[in-house]
């Protein structure tokens, strides 16, 4: 389901833009682009805070800011190098027969001794925090929207297909009886009048078999149960996308074998109703989570 957010937020410590778009996806999957000083630990807090609320789909965030006040600066040793710098003076002035000690001064010159990190001070985390909240609730609302949209495309599909499948259950049985009349009647041309009558029992019994055969009692009934469920499922709150994916799998199972009975053009084209008004859901099923 596709959403935007952003929001721009400016105080006496820092300036803060947040940008949030969400584009359909199978899963969830969150991409952020900040500053290299912006710590790794805040984008996962970050991430984690959209996943709270975002179950499928792909989340771009892009994250600026501006510092206004003095940088929170970190400065730490790097004992293990320090140690190894230490080792090589020792060694290196036992081979020259340089008896001078090894002072804090000598390590202190070498650079790379030190790293030097821009820290975010907490007053910044909370302006950026701030800015991803309200920024997220953006997307949140246009995602809503956009589903509500999307429910009333599918319910709208669901109410075809709920009158199609009822007038295949109808036109059956009348199916069923022209086609136990066209059989008998191309039997009658085969077969004299005297064998029909001698025969009649077992082609009464043939007959029966082949209409039996074409029985498509079950495949309806378990169809319309489908669709109650499917129903259900989209009143329920939460991620119901998989499962109206499962569910729509079973209805396309069932109007394959109902297409594979018919027993009249009328039934047939209405299977082939049926069967786009269950693609054209599909579509819509990309868009929820």
């Amino acid at each position: 389901m596709t959403g935007y957010g952003e929001k721009s937020i400016s105080r006496e410590e820092a300036e803060a833009f947040v940008q949030i778009k969400t584009l359909n996806h199978r899963f969830l999957q969150v991409n952020i682009i900040c500053p290299e000083d912006v710590p790794w630990r805040l984008e996962r807090e970050i991430e984690d805070r959209v996943k709270k609320e975002i179950y499928r789909g792909k989340v771009l965030i892009s994250l600026q800011i501006i510092k206004k006040g003095e940088d929170f600066i970190e400065i730490e040793p790097n004992f293990k190098l320090a140690t190894s710098y230490f080792n090589v003076l020792k060694k290196l002035g036992k081979n020259l027969n340089v008896r001078e000690n090894i002072k804090l001064s000598h390590l202190l010159s070498i650079p790379e001794i030190f790293t030097v990190q821009k820290r975010f001070g907490k007053d910044v985390e909370n302006v950026l925090q701030r800015a991803v909240d309200d920024a997220l609730q953006q997307v949140i609302k246009s995602r809503e929207e956009e589903g509500e949209r999307h429910l009333k495309e599918i319910l709208k599909y669901t109410k075809k297909i709920k009158s199609s499948i009822t007038y295949i259950e109808k036109e059956f049985p009348c199916a069923q009886k022209k086609y136990r009349e066209k059989v008998q009647e191309e039997i009658e041309k085969i077969v004299s009048q005297e064998e029909s009558s001698l025969l009649s029992n077992q082609i009464n019994s043939r007959l029966s078999l082949i209409i039996t055969k074409g029985d498509i009692t079950e495949e309806v009934v378990r169809f319309h149960s489908h669709v109650e469920v499917f129903n259900k499922t989209l009143s329920q709150k939460g991620p119901i996308g998989k499962k109206l994916g499962f569910i729509l799998q079973e209805l396309q199972r069932e109007i394959n074998t109902v297409g594979a009975k018919s027993l009249s053009s009328g039934i047939s084209k209405q299977v082939v109703q049926i069967k786009d008004y269950i693609e054209k859901i599909r579509e819509q099923m990309y868009n929820i989570e």
